[in-house]
């Protein structure tokens, strides 16, 4: 075993198809480099056991792992899985500290589950010098992933650890999407928690209530997803104002799908009032984040100090955060 075990990994953002992919219409994930999680398990004992005492440190929590709240639960089971499978034939340190530092606001949309769970794992497999595949690597991050959300999709476990977008449809291959559009995201916290699982039962109660309503939006989504696609591999100026026109479109979907709340929908539309050619809610709505995309970096940077609110401001095409 090494002195010390770092993972890191990142943010990612939903650019169009959130709700959608739900029900097997195509999505589109980029990651966002720049918005970092640092995992570091150091040993704090020289005396070994098949079962080390973990002290976890966090911005949630601070003690040991055994007594970590609901919230952490799932890091408590991916490390115990591993410790009982991949390390069960090692002398670990009687004592551990594991230190987890996270750029990633929680439960905004952005992947902060899956980000700490890949940057544990990361830090797990750096400390012990234990090698898996990358199937075995997935599975461990899905342990997590489940008892976080349920039935994940794995697009915010791929994308985390990921260098490039992805173009996602349940069920089926992600396809990798090298982006070469040029542009900015100024990215809005909003400082609401995300509902996910609350704007996932209204999507399907919709479904049953007002079904032409909620098949028009879903088709539309699917629409806008497929020529996002395409757009976002070109690199001229009407490319630019036809990614954002999707963007809005999408967010228009999102409404009529009732997962935007006015505090969203307002800065959505300061965005759009300070330069961006368009803008959208990203995740599963009800809180969370908003993004617009802007053609100038100029205009972009203006428009950042506008907002009181946390804000990033990544360059498209490489998502690193400016």
């Amino acid at each position: 075993m090494k002195k010390i075990g770092i993972g890191t990994s990142h943010a990612k953002l939903i650019l169009v198809g959130e709700h959608a992919v739900v029900y097997g219409i195509p999505g589109i994930t980029i990651p966002l480099a720049g918005i970092q999680v640092r995992a570091t398990l150091t040993p704090q004992s020289q005396a070994v056991d098949q079962q080390p005492e973990i002290n976890f440190d966090s911005a949630l929590y601070h003690g040991l792992l055994a007594n970590v709240p609901d919230e952490l639960v799932n890091i408590k089971t991916l490390i115990e899985t591993f410790i009982t499978n991949q390390g069960a034939t090692l002398a670990w340190p009687k004592k551990l500290q594991l230190t987890v530092a996270s750029d990633i606001p929680f439960e905004r949309g952005m992947g902060s589950s899956a980000a700490i769970s890949t940057a544990v794992l990361r830090a797990l497999l750096d400390f012990t010098e234990i090698k898996v595949t990358s199937t075995e690597f997935d599975e461990l991050v899905n342990v997590a992933e489940t008892i976080q959300h349920g039935n994940p999709s794995g697009m915010d476990a791929l994308v985390v650890k990921s260098d490039q977008g992805f173009f996602f449809q349940r069920q089926q291959l992600a396809q990798p999407l090298t982006i070469k559009l040029p542009g900015y995201l100024l990215i809005v916290d909003s400082g609401v928690t995300g509902r996910t699982s609350e704007a996932v039962r209204s999507v399907a109660a919709l479904k049953t209530v007002n079904a032409k309503l909620w098949h028009d939006q879903m088709t539309a989504i699917k629409d806008i997803v497929e020529q996002a696609k395409t757009v976002l591999t070109q690199t001229d100026l009407v490319a630019q104002h036809h990614f954002g026109q999707l963007l809005n479109q999408n967010q228009t979907a999102l409404q009529q799908l009732q997962v935007s709340t006015a505090p969203l929908n307002h800065l959505i539309a300061k965005l759009r009032e300070h330069g961006a050619l368009g803008a959208k809610l990203t995740g599963g709505g009800l809180g969370g984040c908003v993004f617009g995309y802007f053609a100038d970096l100029t205009i972009a940077q203006i428009a950042q100090r506008q907002f009181t609110e946390k804000t990033w401001l990544t360059s498209l095409a490489k998502t690193e955060v400016e």
